[in-house]
């Protein structure tokens, strides 16, 4: 990978064809930032790929060997990734697995992955262009989405991969100033094609939501109470029940936010906090509470957690496939 950026929009470059055979799927497998990845086929692992970098928007346009790549429940609740992924698939096959549905996706097909929830793809060789929004950023357009799974063929999703495909050709003499522009417009495109679609949600709510998710934040860790945020917000009961419908509820969305609050404490070899401590600082009864929610969410304990990491040794300089997920962190 090379980083091209100085006065303009940053992209980053992905190949794997100059390195040896054995390391070609771990160099790609190294760039994922909460996805599970696995090579479908043994051997040589090509993968090619441009990502450019409008801060809100990330475009990525890669070609890749088949691949599982899955996000279940405990790597969702472990790894907070606040972007949603609008897929087109130029070339090849996918299946995409989510809410209890499979999708067999062939090209030419658009489909969008929230990576607040779980899914698992499974492709062959594909050719795709991936626009990773800020969830925050396209729920202004296009409210909550809480949707996962294929999109209707309508007309403006075509126009969305053309605008997409000539704008960035223009990218490496376009001023790093602009990418805001840029990412709105196609960030407005993107929203009147899935309301098209038919998947986009009320756009009234999100400033609803967005300050219900504020008030949460500004509560001390475990005293968020539902008749305490209803009267802040002047609500009720069912409107903020449906405002967290695709959290679990208000109270499993603040729960789960905690914890993995904790998840990131614990990840931290410098940190030494001891669990009654964290149950304290974060709003759990006590160290049994703590221990038994952490577990069910993640699938270990905390102990295993940092087992795992207390020897870790933070690397002096950024690896190529650090300079991917360091612009998917700055997202979430």
């Amino acid at each position: 990978m090379s980083d091209e950026c100085s006065e303009t929009i940053s992209k980053i470059v992905m190949d794997t064809s100059p390195l040896p055979e054995p390391e070609q799927f771990a160099y790609w497998a190294a760039h994922s930032v909460g996805a599970r990845l696995e090579q479908r086929l043994p051997g040589s692992f090509l993968a090619r790929g441009d990502l450019w970098n409008l801060g809100v928007l990330q475009i990525a346009l890669i070609e890749v060997d088949p691949f599982v790549a899955t996000r279940n429940l405990p790597l969702v609740n472990a790894v907070e990734l606040n972007y949603v992924q609008i897929v087109q698939l130029l070339e090849g096959a996918i299946t995409f697995e989510a809410g209890g549905e499979t999708f067999e996706l062939e090209a030419p097909v658009s489909f969008v992955r929230d990576y607040a929830q779980p899914s698992t793809a499974t492709s062959t060789r594909i050719r795709c262009l991936i626009l990773y929004f800020a969830r925050d950023f396209l729920e202004e357009a296009v409210g909550p989405l809480g949707f996962q799974g294929p999109l209707a063929p309508v007309p403006e999703l075509a126009l969305l991969r053309d605008t997409v495909l000539g704008m960035i050709r223009f990218f490496p003499s376009a001023t790093a100033s602009s990418a805001p522009l840029y990412a709105t417009i196609l960030r407005d495109l993107t929203a009147s094609a899935l309301q098209l679609a038919g998947v986009s949600k009320n756009a009234g709510q999100v400033s609803l939501l967005a300050a219900a998710k504020t008030y949460v934040a500004t509560q001390p860790p475990g005293t968020l109470s539902v008749a305490g945020i209803t009267a802040a917000l002047g609500i009720s009961r069912s409107v903020l029940y449906r405002l967290f419908e695709f959290d679990g509820g208000l109270l499993a969305y603040d729960r789960t936010r905690r914890l993995r609050a904790v998840h990131r404490a614990m990840c931290n070899p410098l940190n030494a906090s001891t669990l009654d401590d964290l149950a304290v600082r974060y709003g759990f009864r006590d160290q049994a509470a703590l221990l038994r929610s952490f577990r069910k969410a993640f699938g270990y304990s905390p102990s295993e957690l940092r087992e795992r990491h207390v020897n870790a040794i933070p690397s002096m300089t950024a690896t190529a496939s650090d300079q991917v997920r360091q612009v998917l962190d700055h997202m979430t």
